[in-house]
């Protein structure tokens, strides 16, 4: 085999090495967002995602300014679980992720309620 193939060949595996990770890249989004509640933002609000068709969980916090970001998400939609002290539970039934998009979702809170003792 002539030295200029074996040459070309290494080129071109090279090259298709370094486009991988550009690929991957492109094959993911991202859902960012801020946690708030009537009194402003969240911090160490607990971010729970999955993605409806694979169950591929993903989690973050939120951090002391509220803010969240859910990086390399496979496209699809994604249902979230959030969570913070203080606050009532809340589930997002679907928030969709796109191919090299990022997806901008705020989220409120509504205080937690005291429950009533020694009625």
């Amino acid at each position: 085999m002539p030295q200029w193939i074996k040459y070309a060949l290494a080129g071109l595996i090279f090259l298709l090495l370094c486009s991988v990770p550009l690929a991957m890249q492109i094959e993911t989004g991202s859902i960012e967002g801020i946690v708030s509640n009537d009194f402003g933002p969240v911090p160490n609000a607990s971010i729970d995602a999955m993605n409806a068709m694979t169950g591929a969980p993903a989690h973050v916090q939120s951090d002391r300014a509220g803010a969240y970001i859910l990086k390399d998400l496979h496209a699809g939609r994604y249902s979230l679980w959030v969570q913070a002290p203080g606050n009532d539970y809340l589930w997002i039934r679907e928030v969709p992720v796109e191919r090299g998009q990022i997806t901008h979702h705020d989220i409120h809170l509504k205080l937690a309620r005291a429950i009533p003792t020694g009625l």
